[in-house]
């Protein structure tokens, strides 16, 4: 915040240096090291030179480049850069004419005759010199402006997109749940008030702690929760199996990252008739995660090697959270059933 606050003045200050050292070059250094005493009309037509040089610079800058080649119209800007040269070398000469400041420098300096009256290599060399560096400040500031622009509407893009992706999810593991303790109200009212319960606080959960990000205990807890929920609608051929540390190393994490692929596993791995298994492993060392979740494959469930809704949003929200920073595989095992494994580093 402070470095955008004194970045204006910032680059003011290293404007009014460049100037001044530009200015005591040209006053200062070079006349000096002549060792010579010279006539008043010189240290003037400096001021001038130098006063010019600076309108070139801003004029050019401000102006010329925005309008020219920044728009891709660089002919504008070679007629304006030619014009600028002719400009100053016709000033050159008229300033030297009436002060008679190249003879009166010869002599003073011990030349017999000033080599050329009517062009001035020191002003053109300057004009070039000016004309060069305030056209490639000029783009190197439309290059930021235009990389700073670019880089928000990807963060906004970003966010817009992982807004969307959360709010899929959501009515998603809301509407699976509702499911669950409906079946429930038949079989055993008791069991379906503990599961009201536990759903309010998975809401009460997902409505305060999860507005960017949460932690690993909280969010496993939230998982553990779910799969309890999920346990009272079971029937008797469904074996679930879990392996989640009560201990973890509490890292910050994106909510409803890893429920997406519990929830894939409850839906697509279990049968109504046959045999279902469903294994869940959460392992963690230090900022590495390690997350597996296996169910019994039915070819017929729908379940695919995408995985539907719930891994197509949690590979998105991987990609746009943790790039570079993850791997995800799933798709049938050898063993036949339906896996999919995440390691993620959480730093």
């Amino acid at each position: 915040m402070a470095s955008n606050i004194y970045r204006p003045y910032l680059f003011t200050g290293l404007h009014i240096l460049g100037w001044l050292s530009l200015g005591f070059i040209m006053l200062f250094y070079i006349p000096l090291t002549w060792n010579v005493v010279l006539p008043d009309a010189f240290w003037l037509w400096q001021m001038i030179v130098l006063f010019l040089l600076i309108v070139i610079f801003y004029t050019n800058a401000k102006i010329i480049v925005p309008k020219t080649i920044i728009k891709d119209n660089t002919s504008p800007f070679l007629i304006w850069a030619f014009l600028a040269i002719v400009a100053m070398q016709f000033i050159a000469f008229l300033y030297t004419s009436e002060t008679d400041l190249h003879n009166k420098i010869s002599l003073v300096l011990g030349f017999k005759k000033y080599k050329n009256p009517y062009f001035d290599n020191y002003v053109l060399t300057l004009t070039l010199l000016v004309l060069g560096i305030s056209t490639s400040w000029a783009m190197l500031q439309y290059w930021q402006k235009a990389a700073q622009h670019k880089q928000k509407l990807e963060q906004d893009k970003t966010m817009a997109e992982l807004a969307m992706l959360k709010a899929q999810i959501n009515p998603h593991f809301f509407f699976n749940s509702l499911n669950s303790i409906y079946s429930l109200t038949y079989t055993d009212i008791e069991d379906s008030r503990n599961a009201l319960h536990t759903l309010s606080r998975m809401m009460r959960y997902l409505l305060y702690s999860t507005e960017e990000t949460t932690t690993l205990l909280k969010e496993a807890e939230f998982m553990k929760d779910f799969i309890a929920l999920m346990k009272l609608r079971a029937n008797s051929k469904l074996t679930i199996v879990t392996d989640i540390p009560e201990k973890l190393q509490d890292y910050p994490i994106v909510p409803m990252l890893l429920l997406p692929l519990v929830e894939n596993a409850f839906k697509h791995g279990i049968h109504a008739t046959d045999k279902s298994e469903i294994y869940i492993k959460l392992l963690q060392n230090g900022s590495n995660l390690e997350f597996e979740v296996e169910n019994t494959y039915f070819e017929k469930s729908g379940t695919s090697s995408e995985g539907g809704i719930g891994l197509t949003n949690t590979k998105r929200r991987l990609h746009l959270i943790y790039p570079n920073k993850h791997t995800l595989k799933a798709g049938v095992a050898s063993n036949g059933k339906y896996n999919v494994k995440l390691q993620l580093n959480l730093e």
